[in-house]
This record gives structure tokens, C-alpha cells and sequence, in this order.
């Protein structure tokens, strides 16, 4: 998202921040980061691992901010409510991270380090989030009386109370995630607490259901994670650190594009039509960086539209006129529960042809802004490294943005150009007969055709499968005939 998602392990590792630092005028100082995966194959579902040192100082808010791509799937567990995570009884398949605080506990006067465990749980998202999660670290009496005189044991409460706490997820306009926890406590249970040193493990399959959780960025450039941290007092720390996913060329692409075109009254020439455009990729390819698609010259763009196109900053602000919107969209994904969705708009760019903006809105928010150019191609590049099974674009009639420029109910049927790039170096183009509504029954007038197999062709198969089972069917009938 997630994808941040989709964007899911900055809240978990304010976790242990949680155990909190007393007053200080020093300045913080962060060191000794790390954030990589156990295994750093692209789009792996690996273990992802996260540390870091604490000096000088005492965080009130931590930001962690994950590289694009690094991404959790909050579907893969059933979630935890938050009733059951401060009672400290999430269920066990709702766990997807641990952590472990090393954290100084000052008892009187006599400071006592030790670690301190927790877990990290799936728990129910507030609106407009693509997942948020519960921490539970409990420190035990038992660990800090090892270390203690037994006059100062007997100050301590009969059972320490877990800390507990929540974080919720925050998309980043590169697409990567933000996860941010404020007014960190400085005790636990009244005593002064430092934290030395943080250790966070994100699984990358949930123990609890078997399935994938954390997936590594599809892309091999270099991965970086950022950590902020405000101070009670002094000034803030940053930093970073980075790892290169590896092995891209293994990760399979092969999206499949369809279109369907025309509808009752709107097939002749001169006619507006409705259009609808799909892309679908299987859960396990690699990204889907840059999309293309080519209208084919049997319809050209209803020119008198572009006028009413939105201002960019309007857009921007999602205040765009209703003038401007001309289709809508779809986008559906594993690691939503619900499909993103929203409208398609013209928006200005200071050119003859607007750009077409997306509004898609869920448990994501994401606008996205594609071209338009002379030869009727459609570009929509820099899209988020988030598994994306499903996404559609409807051009709706009215408007009416395209026109047949011939009677599309006559052979051949109009053939759409698309050509598609993968985070991983990967292309593939397809060229798609469009199914025509409004001629009878909804049918596709190209001959069906062998295929000649990709590089990347395990996927690209299956998504043929039912096509094929279509042209068997057509024979079957001719045959009969």
C-alpha cells in the first residue's frame, strides 16, 4: 500500500520506543541501523528485520519510513479488535512480528538493563488505512528481581503491565509507507525507562495461517528506510539504511489486457461509445511500473471535452468539477479487502491534450496522472510497486471521450496496442481484439489465433486458458454445422 500498504514495519518498531526515556536536555542520537530481509530475492516473502540504536536522548515520536515496494499484506490473518489488544489477549493467528527492547528501568536509584519481549498483532484498521497494528511488549518482574537486591524487588508492583500500543499506516506520495507513533511514554509503570537499542522482525509468513505476509520491492535498485526521531527535548535524529533486492530476472511478468467496446446505440460510425479498458496480473509477478495502451484510429477523442478539463491543482486537491470527469476506475488488489475506486477526469497540463487523472479512493488514496498524445497512446508510468489483480478504466457514454470513426459492429474488430513494464527490467506487449457490445450479442469479430509464448510465459498461460476454451468451442460448432 499496501504495496502499504501495502509500508507496515515503522509502526512496529516504534513498538519498543514505547518503554519510554526519562527527561534529558542531551541531544538524541540514532546509530548501528539496519532494515533488511533475511533472504533479498526481489518480491521474496522474507523475514524483514529491523534495528536500531538510541543515545543521548529520549524519543517522544519515531516516523519509519519503508522503501516503495516493501510492502505487509494485511489479509493475511484474521485481524485483532481493539478490545482484545488491551486486554493483552489478541488471538495468537492475528501475530505477524516480534520485538525486542533493550531497555535501562531505573528502580530507586539503581538503573537495571535488561531486554524486553513483545508481539506485534494484525489489529482492525480505522477508516481510510490500509492496515494499522497492535503492540504488546510485557516486561517481567522476574527478569528486572534477577537483577535487583531483594529490598528493591519488593518495591516493585506484584506484575508489570504490559505496554501496550497502536500505530496505523500512512502512504507516501513515492508510494512507500509511513508508520508513526507520537507521545511515547517515558516509564512504564512509573518507573523512569530508557531504551538502548531496538530489534523488530516482520515475518514474512504469518505463523498463524501459513500465508505471505511481508513481500520484498519487485525492483532491484537499492531499497532505503528512514528513521526519524523527535526528542522530548534537543533536536530531532535522522537516518537511514539501504539493501538491493536481488535476482529480478526470476520474477515473472505477464499481464494480460482486454477491451470491450460499443452498446446499445453505439456502434455506427460518428457515434459516442463506451469503452473499458482491464489489466490483470497473477499476486506473485513483479510490479507493474509503466502502462501504455494505443487507441486504434476506429475511434478518435471527442476533442469538445477537453475544454472543461480540470485544473491540475484542483486535482490535486480533489476538487475537480464534475465537467471534467469522463470515466471512472477500478483497482483491486490482495492486499486490500475492499477495491479502490473512483473517477476518471481530464486535468490540465498546460498542452492541447490533457492528462487523464485517477482518484482512487479506499483504503489507499492514490492519484495518478497518465497522457494523452497525438497518436490516441495513453501513458501512465510511476505506478506503486503494489500487486495490483485487477485494474479497469471505464469511459462512459455520456460524456462520450471517444467517437467511432466507422461502423465497429463491421470486421475487423478494432485492435488495441498495449505494452507494459515490470519493476524488474521486464516487458511485454499484447495486442487485444475488443469483445463489441451492441451488435447482437456481445462478441469479439477477430479469429482466434496461436499465440506465440513469452519469456515469462507460466502466467500468461493460465489468464489464455479460458480463452482458449472459447476458440475450442467456436470449432466445436462449426464442425456440427
Amino acid at each position: 500500500m499496501s504495496r502499504t500498504p501495502r509500508r507496515l514495519v515503522g509502526a512496529l518498531i516504534a513498538a519498543a520506543a514505547m518503554l519510554a526515556l526519562p527527561a534529558s536536555a542531551q541531544a538524541l542520537g540514532l546509530s548501528g541501523l539496519v532494515a533488511a530481509p533475511a533472504n533479498t530475492q526481489a518480491g521474496a516473502h522474507s523475514d524483514f528485520h529491523l534495528h536500531m540504536d538510541f543515545s543521548g536522548g529520549q524519543v517522544k515520536d519515531l516516523t519509519i519510513g519503508l522503501p516503495p515496494g516493501m510492502i505487509g499484506d494485511p489479509n493475511a490473518t484474521p485481524l485483532c479488535t481493539v478490545a482484545q489488544l488491551n486486554a493483552d489477549s489478541c488471538p495468537a493467528n492475528t501475530k505477524v512480528g516480534s520485538v525486542v527492547a533493550n531497555a535501562t528501568v531505573t528502580v530507586a536509584v539503581l538503573p537495571v538493563t535488561l531486554d524486553v519481549s513483545g508481539d506485534l498483532y494484525n489489529l482492525t484498521p480505522q477508516p481510510g488505512e490500509p492496515a494499522r497494528f497492535g503492540i504488546v511488549l510485557r516486561p517481567l518482574r522476574g527478569d528486572l528481581c534477577a537483577l535487583l537486591p531483594q529490598a528493591l524487588c519488593d518495591l516493585l508492583p506484584s506484575i508489570l503491565p504490559p505496554v501496550i500500543l497502536q500505530s496505523g499506516v500512512q502512504l507516501r506520495p513515492d508510494f512507500g509507507l509511513n508508520t508513526v507513533i507520537n507521545d511515547i511514554p517515558n516509564s512504564t509503570s512509573g518507573l523512569p525507562t530508557t531504551i538502548n537499542s531496538q530489534d523488530i522482525t516482520l515475518f514474512g509468513t504469518a505463523p498463524g495461517t501459513g500465508k505471505p505476509f511481508m513481500r520484498n520491492p519487485t525492483s532491484c535498485s537499492q531499497a532505503t528506510t528512514s528513521f526519524t526521531a523527535v526528542p522530548y527535548s534537543g533536536s530531532t535524529a535522522t537516518g537511514s539504511t539501504s539493501f538491493t533486492p536481488t535476482n529480478c530476472a526470476a520474477l515473472d511478468f505477464s499481464p494480460s489486457f482486454t477491451a470491450r467496446v460499443g452498446g446499445p446505440g453505439q456502434t455506427a460510425a460518428l457515434q459516442h461509445t463506451t469503452a473499458v479498458t482491464s489489466i490483470d496480473q497473477d499476486a506473485d509477478e513483479a510490479g507493474l511500473v509503466r502502462a501504455q495502451v494505443t487507441v486504434p484510429g476506429d475511434f478518435t477523442p471527442y476533442l469538445n471535452l477537453f475544454g472543461g478539463a480540470c485544473p491540475a491543482a484542483d486535482f490535486q486537491a480533489g476538487a475537480c468539477a464534475p465537467a471534467s470527469v469522463v470515466g471512472s476506475a477500478v483497482a483491486t488488489s490482495p492486499l486490500l479487502s475492499q477495491p479502490l475506486a473512483g473517477g476518471v477526469m481530464l486535468v490540465q497540463n498546460g498542452t492541447a491534450f490533457p492528462d487523464l487523472g485517477l482518484d482512487l479512493q479506499g483504503q489507499l488514496h492514490l492519484l495518478l496522472k497518465g497522457s494523452l498524445d497525438l497518436s490516441q497512446t495513453v501513458t501512465f508510468a510511476g505506478l506503486p510497486d503494489i500487486p495490483i489483480a485487477h485494474f479497469q478504466l471505464t469511459f462512459g457514454n455520456p460524456p462520450g471521450l471517444l467517437t467511432n470513426s466507422r461502423d465497429i459492429c463491421q470486421p475487423p474488430a478494432p485492435l488495441f496496442h498495449a505494452s507494459f513494464q515490470g519493476y524488474n527490467g521486464a516487458s511485454t506487449t499484447v495486442d487485444s481484439a475488443a469483445t463489441i457490445d451492441g451488435c447482437g450479442a456481445g462478441r469479439t469479430l477477430a479469429k482466434c489465433k496461436a499465440k506465440k509464448k513469452k519469456r515469462h510465459h507460466r502466467a500468461a498461460e493460465a489468464k489464455k486458458k479460458h480463452k482458449k476454451k472459447s476458440c475450442k468451442k467456436k470449432k466445436r460448432k462449426k464442425k456440427k454445422r
